[in-house]
C-alpha cells in the first residue's frame, strides 16, 4: 500500500510542474539609427542579446524605474524603458527604438 501513496505524490508533483508555465522569452527587435539592429529576448531575470552574430546573456539588476540588464564580462549594459532602450557596448552608447512589426 505504500506504493500507492508514493504514486499519488509523484502524480501531484507532475501536475504542479506541468501546470505552472515557464517564463517565456519575448523577442523584440530594436533599431539604433540606420546602422544597428539587434534582437533581445527578455525574461523576468535575464535578457538574451543577439548582436552582430553573437549572443550574450545579461542579468537583470535592481533599478527603481527602468529595466537594467548587464553582462560585466562582455562590457554590455541595456537600459529599457517603455519602447526605448539604451545599449552600451564596446565603449559606445546607442539610443534605440523598439521596432513594431505587424
Amino acid at each position: 500500500m505504500r506504493g500507492a501513496g508514493t504514486l499519488q505524490a509523484v502524480a501531484a508533483l507532475a501536475l504542479v510542474v506541468f501546470a505552472v508555465p515557464a517564463a517565456q522569452a519575448r523577442p523584440a527587435t530594436y533599431h539604433c539609427g540606420e546602422t544597428l539592429e539587434f534582437k533581445v529576448d527578455f525574461t523576468p531575470r535575464k535578457a538574451q542579446l543577439h548582436l552582430a552574430e553573437k549572443q550574450y546573456t545579461l542579468v537583470r539588476i535592481k533599478s527603481a524605474h527602468d529595466a537594467h540588464y548587464v553582462n560585466r564580462k562582455a562590457g554590455i549594459r541595456l537600459v529599457a524603458k517603455k519602447g526605448d532602450l539604451s545599449l552600451h557596448e564596446g565603449g559606445r552608447d546607442h539610443q534605440c527604438k523598439l521596432q513594431i512589426t505587424p
